[in-house]
């Protein structure tokens, strides 16, 4: 056979032994796919010269073999040599037409690092060998079903999404951390009430009075003269752990800023870039109330539907009539303009969705496991039972991570001066005040606290 229909031959039988992909391709910045078939045959007709190059020396290499005993192991190991060139740089030809070749290992993920030089910008994170596999993971596997159910649902789960030994050492780091922050996430929680109050004076001071508060006691205090008693709190929140500084919690940065969850938004919202906008680590207590409907995207300060939140709980999450408190999710809601925008944010039109949508319209994902994921638009109206009957009494943590689309704009009345809103929520103020007036609005914003995490070229 010819050399050059031998070499193509073993391309093809390459080809034919490979598994489509799973993931989508990388995409560049502007969105177009990152290898091209037509190309990727033609940039490296070089590399399919060199091959027959290789074989027809191969073949001169093994007819002389016995006629050079003295060197015979030398041109053993530089034939071994060869056979890996090939094998190697066809498993490249046919990974750039979007095919997986077999028996490969699989290969580390390339790390999204800060390189931001904003003196606030938290520290690096710990060596790599002290973290969990994050970098191990290959490209998500994002199914057709799953982008479908998003969608047109609102929502979408993924199962054993996140190796449980990442879960395990996330947890280990970040309840440690949150109980250090206990105080700030009162406080926190006395401004949203206090930005809410029909007192104009507590709404003009809410962030200076919260601040005040020296103790949980003084902030419990507080919010029970605003009418909210310890049992009505649905959890307590912590912002942005990614960014901390001093903190010993280098898994959540690395998980914040991985490439494994910023191609996964990237696919789900169908956006070429991706920022991060915020962490938050959620601990609902034995006993806390329920969280009422509502949607994300009401508290963040973009104007923007692709926004995505993955909700990442910390242990098991049993059924509802066994006490799970999982998220709850009202199918088809986050494409429902209608309801938004004539009754608003709150009335009684929220009182009755299943009426609104239909009965089966109310959803959820539980019972979930470790390492399962739930993934939510943010304009899904969501919400969580209340931890009365919370399995053997224990506390409950969920990790989320939320992405927006690259491009989203900053609302010019996202914060006024008075750190009041002309529209929306209070609830997310804690997480944008440090950046979002250091930031021209209604214009293409690059600032270190909400980092481009995909593509991995464009990445903060």
């Amino acid at each position: 056979m010819p050399s050059r229909t031998k070499q193509v031959a073993v391309l093809f039988i390459f080809a034919s032994l490979a598994e489509p992909s799973s993931a989508m391709p990388p995409t560049r910045y502007d969105g177009t796919p990152k290898w091209h078939r037509s190309t990727c045959f033609v940039t490296n007709a070089n590399r399919i010269h060199q091959h027959n190059t290789i074989l027809s020396s191969t073949r001169s290499s093994d007819s002389g073999l016995d006629r050079r005993t003295n060197k015979s192991s030398k041109k053993a190991n530089s034939k071994l040599n060869n056979k890996r060139m090939r094998k190697s740089e066809i498993d490249d030809l046919v990974r750039g037409i979007g095919l997986q070749p077999v028996q490969v290992k699989s290969s580390k993920t390339n790390k999204v690092s800060d390189q931001s030089n904003d003196k606030q910008q938290a520290p690096q994170v710990k060596a790599r060998e002290s973290l969990p596999a994050m970098n191990n993971l290959e490209a998500p596997s994002i199914s057709v079903q799953q982008q479908l159910d998003y969608s047109r649902n609102g929502h979408t789960v993924l199962r054993s999404f996140i190796p449980q030994q990442t879960i395990e050492q996330l947890k280990s780091e970040i309840v440690p951390y949150a109980n250090s922050q206990t105080l700030a996430a009162w406080k926190q929680k006395v401004e949203v009430q206090l930005a809410d109050s029909a007192d104009e004076y507590y709404r003009q001071n809410s962030q200076s009075i919260a601040n005040g508060l020296e103790d949980i006691e003084a902030c419990q205090d507080m919010l029970e003269s605003l009418g909210m008693a310890n049992g009505d709190l649905p959890f307590l929140q912590f912002f942005n752990t990614w960014r901390a500084k001093d903190s010993n919690t280098p898994t959540v940065r690395q998980l914040c800023l991985s490439p494994y969850l910023a191609q996964a938004a990237s696919i789900l919202m169908d956006s070429p870039t991706v920022k991060l906008y915020q962490d938050s680590l959620f601990h609902k207590r034995a006993g806390d109330g329920w969280t009422p409907w509502h949607s994300d995207s009401r508290m963040a300060p973009f104007d923007t539907s692709k926004m995505i939140t993955f909700w990442i709980p910390l242990q098991k999450v049993p059924t509802p009539e066994n006490g799970g408190t999982g998220l709850l999710f009202v199918n088809y809601s986050h494409s429902d303009l209608a309801l938004p925008y004539w009754n608003g944010a709150e009335g009684k039109e929220y009182e009755r969705l299943e009426q609104r949508y239909g009965n089966g319209s109310i959803a959820h994902h539980m019972p979930m496991s470790v390492g399962d994921v739930t993934v939510h638009n943010g304009w899904t109206l969501h919400s969580a039972d209340g931890a009365e009957f919370m399995e053997d009494g224990e506390d409950r943590y969920a990790f989320s991570v939320t992405f927006v689309d690259g491009n989203a704009e900053v609302r010019a009345d996202a914060l006024l001066e008075n750190n009041q809103q002309t529209k929306g929520d209070m609830e997310d103020v804690w997480s944008y005040r440090p950046w979002v007036t250091r930031v021209e609005p209604r214009t293409s914003f690059r600032h270190a606290f909400v980092p481009i995490v995909w593509p991995i070229e464009r990445n903060d």
